[in-house]
């Protein structure tokens, strides 16, 4: 099986703290969560092995297969409005850093089911 990895470093403040204890669900393309990790003190995960289609799809321009799987992050913390991020790619034999930057609730309103929604765009060139 072939597979690359994706470690979630989730900060504050534009990425000048770190957010200790934070939850990370990583999510496959059927929305089944593979990985729910803590972040350490740093605010970083551990880093986990994600199935990814072979390398060998991303040389051949006549191929209909991805090179890369499709992931969904959500990250959540007391405190922070949680923050999910789609189209998050893991490509075959390569390492990922995902950053995640929490804004805290300031308000009242903040309490609710509010949540930050990043929509990762796919590849100009992969026509999808």
């Amino acid at each position: 099986m072939t597979s690359g990895t994706l470690q979630v470093k989730v900060t504050t403040a534009d990425g000048a703290f770190p957010v200790p204890d934070a939850t990370v669900k990583v999510r496959d393309a059927m929305g089944h969560t593979v990985h729910a990790l803590p972040t350490d003190a740093a605010g970083m995960t551990i880093v986990v092995a994600l199935f990814a289609p072979s390398r060998e799809f991303s040389l051949s321009p006549y191929t209909s297969h991805l090179a890369y799987s499709l992931y969904e992050v959500m990250v959540t913390h007391p405190g922070y409005i949680p923050q999910f991020v789609r189209g998050v790619r893991v490509f075959d034999g390569v390492g990922g850093v995902l950053p995640i930057d929490l804004v805290p609730r300031t308000t009242r309103t903040d309490l609710g089911d509010s949540v930050n929604v990043i929509e990762i765009p796919p590849p100009a060139a992969s026509g999808r």
